[in-house]
């Protein structure tokens, strides 16, 4: 039988208007979210603060989860999705030859990470952009804000300060106009997002086990990364709690969307005109039990209730 992957391989994907809108909005999308995270759009809302608010007059302690540490976990889920894709799914056995198995079976899981991790990162870009929107328009300080901004007014007793300048010449600009950019918390939108997904990916996409702890217990050490990250972030200064708070919601909220209807609910493995088709377990993924059926010209496992 013919190579599957190599056939598909050689296929070639036609330009379209659809396909040109795609990639002109995922540039455009991603600039923004670029300038917004490097602060080099200017801040829209510049507001004041009451002299006697302790609430941001803490001192800045560093960060824990720091920036880059929270960009690289959100590529983890990938390889977490991977290896799942690798252990548990197989290819079928008119799909391959019993010698040509190993190098089908490394190829089509990761073609199956790749269709999940894309519906995954696309949720997780849509929530940036309304993470980051808020937090342009909120223009929220953060708990360390007099201890970052150093202001010029002169403060006493309750008196309310609607204008200022920032003193502060020892760090950048970029960390100066970030300490008004509290709300709402974007490592607790991020870490929670990934969690959630996660834990609904292993619940839905993994079989049933011997182990009757394996699965809940990889399960309950993702979602520590969604609690600890969040709680590092009050416990820094870095956000207040209700920032941290509405961050949590909207990573839930964006990645019960996701799982939902992007992904629908992981009840389908990736559609026959991919590269790879995988056979589903259906007594866990489809609650009808229904058998796949076989797709004559793709030589594959396709369309699986």
């Amino acid at each position: 039988m013919a190579d599957t992957f190599g056939r598909f391989g050689n296929m070639r994907p036609k330009l379209t208007w659809i396909n040109l809108f795609d990639v002109v909005a995922a540039i455009i999308v991603a600039v923004f979210v670029t300038i917004s995270e490097l602060g080099w759009l200017p801040q829209l809302v510049k507001r004041g603060y009451y002299c006697d608010d302790r609430s941001i007059q803490r001192p800045y302690t560093g960060d824990t989860i720091t920036a880059w540490m929270i960009v690289i976990s959100g590529f983890v889920p990938f390889f977490l999705i991977w290896l799942a894709e690798l252990l548990f799914y197989f290819p079928t056995m008119t799909e391959t030859s019993t010698a040509d198995a190993p190098n089908t079976k490394y190829k089509g899981s990761f073609y199956q990470a790749v269709y999940w991790f894309c519906k995954y990162f696309r949720g997780l870009i849509i929530k940036l952009l309304i993470v980051d929107f808020l937090k342009i328009f909120a223009g929220e300080h953060r708990p360390h804000f007099i201890d970052t901004c150093r202001p010029d007014a002169v403060c006493t007793g309750n008196e309310f300060i609607s204008t200022y300048t920032c003193t502060n010449t020892d760090d950048s600009l970029y960390f100066i106009r970030d300490a008004s950019k509290s709300f709402p918390s974007g490592h607790s939108s991020i870490s929670v997002y990934e969690a959630v997904f996660m834990v609904w990916y292993l619940h839905r996409r993994v079989p049933k086990l011997r182990s009757l702890m394996a699965l809940p217990l990889a399960q309950f050490t993702i979602a520590l990364w969604g609690m600890f990250c969040p709680l590092s972030r009050i416990l820094d200064n870095r956000h207040h709690w209700w920032d941290v708070l509405a961050g949590a919601i909207i990573g839930f909220v964006a990645a019960g969307i996701t799982c939902l209807i992007d992904c629908r609910n992981f009840n389908k493995a990736r559609p026959a005109a991919r590269r790879a088709a995988y056979r589903d377990h259906t007594n866990l993924i489809s609650s009808n039990n229904t058998p796949c059926k076989e797709d004559a010209n793709l030589s594959s496992i396709v369309n699986c209730s």
